[in-house]
Formats: C-alpha cells, structure tokens, sequence
C-alpha cells in the first residue's frame, strides 16, 4: 500500500464516500500545476489558445463567469497537465483507496473561484448519474491548489450517500427521454440534503491534499465569503478502475464514447479509447 494511503482513510472512502489523504501533492507539484493552469486560462480569455475536437473525448469547455471559471476536459489537450499527473504517484494513491488495480485518466475539471458571489458556489450534484459506464471504480480526484479553509469555497458532502443502490435523473439529462427503472427523481437528491437530519460533512484542505470522491457521494461547495483578494482553485480528475464496464445511459447529454464500434455493452473501455495510465505490478500483487 502507498506510505499516504492509510486504513483509516480507506475506511472513511468506504463509510462516507469521502476520502482525504493530506499533503499527496509536493509544494513544487501543486505550483507548477497552478502555473499550467493560470496560463491555459489567461490564454482563453486573451483567445490565443484555442482547442478544436478530439477524437475520443468531449471538447472542451470553458466557462469564465467573472468570478467563477470552469475549464472541463483541458486533460487530454495539455501535455504539461498530463506529464504533471502520470510523473506523480496520485493514480496508485486513488488505487489504493478504491481496491483498484488499474487506473485510466478519463474527465478533469478545474474551478477557479473568486470573490464572495453567491455564483462562487457550486449546486448540490452526484457524478454518477450521467456516466456511461457500471460499477464502482470512477472516483472523482479533487486536487486542492489553494489553501480552501471554511471561507473559501470548501466542498461539502453527503456521507453515506456513496451507499445508494440507484441512480438519480439529473437536472442535465436529455429531456423526454425515459429514464431507467432504477433512476430516482432529481428533487429526491435535493430533499435528502436539505432534511433536518442529513449527514452534511464540510471538508477543508491545504494545497496538496487530495479528496477522493466516490462517484455516487452527492457534494457540493459553499461560495467564497473571503473576500475578493484571494481566490479557490481546485483541479479534478476523475478516474477509470478495474471494475468499470461500458453501459448505454440514455440520460446523458454528451457521450464521449457513443457510437464508436470498438464498445461493447458489459465489457471494457478499450485501450486504444481511454489508455491505462497506471497498473499495479502483477509481482505485488503475488506478494
């Protein structure tokens, strides 16, 4: 097991749906990466960097709200961003924690937050409700790059709601198409977060940590009430593992996999789609 992942934290992941593994990232890690994304975003706003369609994944997206920019799916387009996360041994820590043995980069998020706006925060959501795939092995890995302390945008979670046996129909879905059996509806989410006795967990970090979010962990954040010097800047990742398989959801508004003749309902991502960045040593494994 990785010297940063521990019993405790495993447990936490598996009781609460949260996972939180202080100092995974180096202080230089966590500055270069801020560095690839501050000038990626400074070259979107000043339209010298300009992305078009990639083959296997969806474009990418870019929101700049003045106060609140999203930036989804840069991965795959950003050679300093990928070389960052395979050089670091982040995929064997969410290995770890999830019981996987392999890892794939598949979607990443990254959420600059500033001022105090009530648009700085970030709706209550789970993940899982419109991904293509079953099982359990697709964790969210949030990467603090700020100090996110009770005042800067902390993320709040749900505990235990990584427990649900269904999914939900998200607010982003298709409209009028007929959700599976096992969807629940959307305001069902919404009621069980704001009940008098829901499990509500604030989750502060340092730059570095990492939070390990189980795809079913319904979360959310609160806005900036800082001020409107400093600012939140967090990056995401979410992962692949080895008990993912490809399943049609036909809620999903984009995606990125639909209509490729390599998938197969049931089987594998294959890796000539969403490559293995990480797998563990068959020799530890005997071990």
């Amino acid at each position: 097991m990785h010297p940063k992942v521990t019993q405790e934290i495993i447990r936490a992941y598996r009781e609460s749906g949260v996972g939180h593994v202080p100092g995974a990232f180096s202080r230089d890690w966590v500055e270069r990466m801020t560095r690839v994304i501050d000038s990626l975003v400074a070259g979107l706003r000043g339209g010298s960097i300009h992305f078009g369609p990639h083959h296997t994944m969806r474009n990418v997206e870019f929101e700049d709200r003045g106060g609140y920019v999203r930036l989804v799916n840069a991965y795959w387009r950003v050679p300093e961003m990928q070389a960052l996360v395979e050089e670091c041994d982040c995929a064997e820590i969410v290995a770890d924690v999830i019981g996987s043995d392999e890892m794939r980069a598949w979607v990443d998020g990254t959420f600059l937050k500033e001022g105090n706006r009530e648009e700085t925060a970030t709706p209550w959501h789970n993940d899982e409700c419109l991904f293509p795939f079953s099982g359990e092995h697709s964790p969210s890995m949030w990467v603090a790059l700020t100090d996110m302390g009770p005042d800067n945008a902390p993320l709040l979670t749900l505990a235990g709601s990584n427990k649900d046996p269904h999914r939900y129909l998200s607010s982003w879905a298709i409209e009028d198409v007929a959700a599976p059996a096992h969807f629940h509806p959307w305001s069902e989410l919404l009621d069980r977060v704001h009940a008098q006795d829901a499990d509500i967990r604030v989750w502060e970090a340092r730059a570095g940590d990492m939070l390990i979010i189980h795809p079913k962990t319904i979360h959310a954040s609160r806005p900036r009430a800082a001020g409107p010097r400093g600012r939140r800047l967090g990056f995401s990742l979410r992962w692949v593992g080895s008990d993912i398989r490809y399943q049609f959801n036909p809620t999903a508004r984009e995606n990125p996999f639909e209509g490729s003749e390599l998938l197969r309902e049931g089987e594998r991502i294959p890796d000539s789609i969403m490559p293995v960045t990480w797998r563990r040593d068959a020799r530890k494994q005997a071990a």
